[in-house]
């Protein structure tokens, strides 16, 4: 098969990140924010098309037209009920918001439809049709047609209709619009409708080309934030053209990934080599632009999330220790295995508060970070290394990650380094943890059991040591927010260019925070994959990520403390145990978006900061009341010994 029908094969792909581009662009031009939970609607949609027509048996255009109207719906309640309370709010909030929808829709998948990856019946015949001298399925040209033709009602509507002109005036200056009488909240729904729309047909059209996969579809998103930011989030028909080349570049990559050759073939071949070119084209361009992503007129945007010294770092330290070891002694062992995964999923949460809640930089690479530390675990114990050495060569491979990841974010923040991380998760999951290269031939690695000093742990003695490393790290983090490290971090956190002119080293600061959080991680995965003896690479995949990050935000992403409430929630830890006895474990993700929704709007600083909240409100009740003001026959007392100056 040639190269030009490799990549006009790949105008099926191609399609459907371009649609899935014009519905990024579409919501950013009306709202200023970027959905990350873009592939997870197009997924829930095709779920619902595809469970009307083939499990119920209903027509195809009935099916469609419920499918449309459900993507509206979802679309305008997501808005109204979330994003519009979150509009004065930093962007790390709205980006949360967007990752909990993402959460709560792959939970409600999985409970709803049968999530097992099968090919559906195509919506349009898939007959080979002769394109430039090659055979190409009819369904694969339909998909790109309609990209193609609804950039041209987008374009035409943008520049030619008052709706278009009122979305590009709320683009560039929100605040200037709302004082010209048009409203933000009718323009935010209307974008955010017809951005679900374009996922839904997305969705639809891509699964029977590509496969009706949830996990798969709800990561398109990342090869799709390729091409709206070629598009710079503004140019219908840049992401479109940028969409159909990224799919056909893909496609045709597919060409040379078994092709074996010269020592640098290595780049190129194994798994995942292909589908990894979009998320590398996000992180390159981002580096050499620097920006890529518009300014807007928007909004002052209220404040980050609070980040409180610790209160008890003392007496909290030596009761995490009694508590956990009661718990350790006292267990069956289903549970003493949920602890010990909960102690891990506690220094993956803590590099986040690190990171995130210290300096402010996003990052959604940390369970990357940590299968870095958990591959390296399997490749270093094997050797015969000590268990204690194994643990600090793991972190520190994690933490060269760490470097390299946060390289990027001294040109860029925000919502960009939030894409630029995400990339960097997706490359790791797609081309790292699944090269048979580097793992066995069944697709994991075995870890032999700890030993410390000569002595084999057992799973308490293991749980033990565990115990002792996060409390250590937690002591750790705990002295760095109360350093003069700590408060030069939540300086840069604040303002970087007030930061840089106090004499604050910013890049230095980041790329120190990048590191550190990325060793902290790196120390929890292999602390995972010493746990279970194995390192499989399915629990460090992006979903992991994004579920910490909503953990971490549900428990306080600015303190130590909700690093604790994030690590009970961890995948496989004590709170999934409890809803695995009671048979709710199918249940986790749809709690943890959910909760997440509630928490970002009604107590964004987090769980941890409850009694903070509590001190202030009783400190203001107890604060004597303010002197009643002077009745109006009254003379006020002059501010000095002058006289009043009368008529």
């Amino acid at each position: 098969m040639s190269v030009l029908q490799f990549a006009l094969l790949g105008l099926g792909l191609g399609g459907a990140y371009a649609l899935l581009a014009l519905g990024l662009v579409m919501i950013y031009r009306g709202s200023g924010v970027l959905n990350f939970s873009q592939g997870a609607v197009a997924m829930i949609c095709a779920y619902v098309f595809f469970g009307l027509r083939d499990d119920l048996g209903w027509p195809a255009v009935p099916a469609a037209v419920l499918t449309l109207v459900f993507a509206i719906v979802l679309g305008l309640a997501f808005y109204l009920l979330v994003m519009r309370q979150l509009r004065n709010s930093p962007v790390l909030a709205r980006i949360i918001a967007t990752l909990a929808l993402l959460l709560l829709l792959q939970g409600l998948a999985t409970l709803l439809f049968d999530v097992r990856t099968k090919t559906p019946p195509s919506v349009v015949p898939s007959v080979p049709v002769d394109l430039l001298g090659a055979a190409v399925p009819l369904d694969r040209i339909v998909l790109a047609a309609v990209a193609v033709a609804l950039a041209a009602v987008l374009a035409l509507v943008s520049r030619h209709t008052r709706i278009g002109l009122a979305i590009r005036a709320i683009s560039d200056s929100e605040k200037g619009a709302s004082l010209s009488g048009l409203s933000p909240v009718l323009i935010g729904a209307l974008t955010w409708a017809v951005g679900f729309v374009l996922a839904a047909v997305a969705g639809v059209m891509v699964s029977p080309v590509a496969g009706l996969d949830s996990k798969a579809l709800t990561l398109l998103v990342v090869p799709v934030f390729a091409a709206a930011l070629i598009a710079r989030f503004t140019s219908f028909w840049v992401a479109v053209a940028a969409g159909l080349g990224l799919g056909m570049v893909e496609s045709a990559l597919q060409l040379v990934t078994g092709a074996e050759g010269a020592w640098y073939t290595w780049l190129w071949t194994g798994p995942g080599r292909a589908q990894a070119i979009p998320a590398l084209v996000v992180i390159l361009a981002m580096i050499f632009s620097g920006r890529l992503l518009p300014a807007r007129g928007e909004v002052v945007r209220g404040r980050l999330p609070i980040s409180l010294p610790p209160r008890y770092r003392v007496v909290g330290p030596a009761v995490a220790l009694a508590v956990g070891l009661v718990f350790i002694f006292t267990v069956r062992s289903s549970w003493l295995a949920a602890g010990v995964v909960t102690l891990a999923g506690f220094l993956i949460a803590l590099s986040v508060v690190v990171v995130t809640g210290f300096v402010g930089q996003v990052s959604l690479a940390q369970v990357a970070f940590a299968g870095i530390g958990g591959m390296a675990t399997a490749l270093l114990a094997n050797l015969g290394l000590p268990f204690l050495l194994v643990l600090v060569l793991s972190g520190a491979a994690a933490a060269l990650l760490g470097l390299l990841v946060g390289l990027p974010s001294l040109r860029v923040r925000g919502p960009s380094l939030a894409l630029v991380t995400l990339s960097a998760a997706y490359i790791c999951q797609i081309t790292v943890f699944s090269d048979g290269r580097l793992l066995g031939g069944q697709g994991y690695n075995r870890v032999p059991t700890a030993d410390l000093f000569g002595y084999e742990l057992d799973a308490t003695a293991f749980a033990v040591v565990a115990l002792v490393i996060a409390v250590a790290a937690a002591c750790l983090v705990s002295a760095l927010r109360t350093s003069t490290f700590g408060r030069r971090a939540l300086a840069v956190r604040e303002n970087e260019a007030a930061a840089t002119a106090a004499g604050i080293n910013v890049q230095w600061f980041k790329l120190a925070a990048f590191a550190l959080s990325a060793f902290i991680a790196g120390t929890g995965g292999a602390l995972l994959s010493y746990q279970a003896n194995v390192f499989a690479y399915e629990r460090f995949s992006i979903f992991e990520s994004l579920h910490v990050i909503a953990m971490v935000a549900i428990g306080g992403i600015g303190m130590v403390s909700g690093a604790v409430f994030a690590a009970l929630g961890a995948s496989g830890g004590l709170f999934s145990q409890l809803l695995a006895t009671w048979g709710l474990d199918a249940y986790q993700l749809v709690i943890a978006g959910g909760a997440l929704l509630l928490a970002i709007q009604l107590h964004p600083d987090g769980m941890a900061s409850t009694a903070h909240l509590i001190r202030e409100r009783r400190h203001q009740k107890s604060a004597p009341s303010r002197p009643a003001p002077a009745e109006s026959g009254d003379q006020p007392a002059p501010a000095d010994d002058r006289p009043v100056p009368t008529r």
